[in-house]
């Protein structure tokens, strides 16, 4: 129970974090927008894509050093943190390396002869490359720090340092405003600063509270690098394949309709990913748990926070997801001044591809957890790659560039199927039980929301208007959440929850 607070805790302050992100993320992309245009914000869309393509292959040593140091700090005294800890920091400092001659070399290569961009844009791009190689080196140096503050739980220390550098960033972009110089390079530089400085700031935690574990000592047992490379290729290969989605999606309709369609698919993606933080922000607080659980043998309780959390991922999506969607319309003209054509079409179906991988969220986690996670990420990669050969071809045959997220979304499916086969075989996972604890609520919640678009018929466009439906939009999905879509334990915490807030209120 103790733990179960944790998660819970943990979870809320995540949740107070997303919120304020949120809303400076929202404000700050209406700056961002107006002041460099839809031209520019294309451009810095695929520029700095071509970078986070190659840079975002680190993410998988982060899910590495955040297994590996949680697993050694489960030992206790028979642990040696310190010495997985400067592991991932040598492999991350080649990484930083590799990237760098990678990006620009490769990188400017391809601005040079294949962006679809007018010839005078050519150095500004070259420029915005420069600056995101800068980013991605200190976001991977940074990932090890990152993975032994995720290990250690503390995410209090984690959402504190992000709302500092959000509120920098927006600081900066209002600066943007009274900036008449090119605003397309000041915006790179911008972003430059506000990776930077958060990243500085955990390190200085980590020295000051973690020195022993972060001090450099270079471990020379080769088998140690190459234990963690081996599972980090493998995390690397559905990384490549999730950013070949993402980035080469934005390439692939970049080819075909040029840096303006960029801006409607990179606006959809940042809407979505303001609304997956919601799933990003449940899971993490509950990843650490099941990998421990796994760990210590207590194999029932980590498949049960799996159930749970793919349900409730699914239900904390869906509280936001409806109202925006069906209030899509409004919510793009209130919000931009001018909408990119598709921009709708692109946020709707994200969204909903994110709906429909939500049951599946703790998933990855137990995976992990077994250390075996190669046939997983070979189908993952597999299926999810089809999406940019496959949509070529609709591109080809003129089908519209909202196509490929449709794709997706059928890719999303097999993945999902898959993945419960592997995990079926790799633990003691019951088919019928995630179908009965996660499927079946998740089936029932959504049949009672579907009927809010018959509702929403009923209200205007106005702001006013997407405020009301949305309030009772949100109020409705929580009643259909509470009576069909968890047990009757959990209806029973949630009420005691209820009457000691009721009795404090007295």
């Amino acid at each position: 129970m103790g733990e179960n607070k944790k998660i819970a805790k943990n979870g809320l302050i995540l949740y107070v974090n997303l919120i304020i992100n949120t809303i400076i993320g929202l404000f700050s992309v209406r700056i961002v927008l107006q002041e460099l245009g839809a031209e520019n914000y294309g451009l810095y869309a695929v520029v700095g894509g071509i970078v986070t393509m190659i840079g975002f292959l680190s993410s998988a040593m982060l899910a590495t050093s955040f297994r590996f140091i949680t697993v050694e700090i489960g030992k206790g005294d028979r642990g040696n943190t310190n010495k997985v800890f400067n592991t991932a920091l040598v492999i991350h400092l080649i990484l930083a390396l590799l990237l760098v001659i990678i990006a620009e070399t490769g990188g400017i290569w391809y601005i040079k002869n294949y962006l679809n961009v007018i010839p005078g844009k050519i150095p500004d791009a070259i420029f915005v490359l420069h600056f995101t190689v800068v980013v991605s080196v200190f976001s991977i140096v940074g990932i090890p720090y990152q993975g032994l503050i995720s290990a250690r739980e503390n995410f209090l220390l984690r959402a504190s340092v992000e709302i500092i550098g959000a509120f920098l960033k927006l600081g900066l972009l209002l600066l943007l405003i009274f900036y008449y110089g090119n605003k397309l390079r000041a915006y790179a530089i911008i972003m430059t600063i506000v990776t930077i400085i958060p990243l500085v700031l955990l390190y200085i935690y980590c020295w000051i509270k973690e020195r022993d574990v972060i001090f450099w000592n270079f471990n020379k047992k080769i088998s140690d690098y190459k234990e963690m490379f081996s599972f980090t290729a493998w995390i690397m290969i559905g990384t490549v394949a999730y950013m070949g989605v993402r980035q080469g999606a934005a390439i692939i309709i970049n080819l075909f309709f040029g840096t303006i369609l960029n801006a409607a698919f990179g606006i959809a993606q940042q809407i979505n990913n303001y609304i997956m933080l919601f799933v990003t922000n449940l899971t993490q607080a509950a990843v650490p748990q099941i990998m421990k659980s796994h760990s210590s043998g207590n194999s029932e309780r980590s498949l049960t926070l799996v159930y749970v959390i793919s349900k409730y991922a699914f239900f904390v999506m869906l509280i936001p997801a409806v109202p925006i969607m069906l209030s899509i319309d409004s919510i793009l003209a209130i919000w931009l001044k001018e909408v990119p054509e598709f921009t709708k079409q692109f946020t709707i179906l994200m969204i909903i591809n994110g709906l429909i991988g939500c049951p599946a969220s703790g998933f990855d986690a137990a995976i992990q957890a077994t250390g075996k996670i190669r046939q997983n990420q070979i189908w993952y990669s597999l299926i999810m790659l089809s999406t940019l050969p496959i949509a070529y071809f609709l591109f080809t045959l003129n089908y519209p560039a909202y196509i490929i997220t449709i794709v997706t979304i059928g890719c999303q499916i097999m993945v999902t199927l898959v993945q419960v086969k592997i995990l079926a075989g790799l633990t003691d996972f019951k088919v019928s039980q995630y179908f009965f604890k996660t499927v079946k609520p998740v089936f029932f919640v959504t049949i009672l929301v579907i009927p809010q678009i018959l509702l929403r018929k009923l209200f205007g466009q106005g702001f006013v208007d997407v405020i009301i439906f949305s309030i009772i939009s949100v109020v409705l999905i929580i009643f259909s959440i509470y009576m069909v879509g968890i047990t009757r334990q959990e209806k029973s915490i949630i009420d005691n929850y209820l009457s000691k807030i009721k009795l404090i209120s007295n």
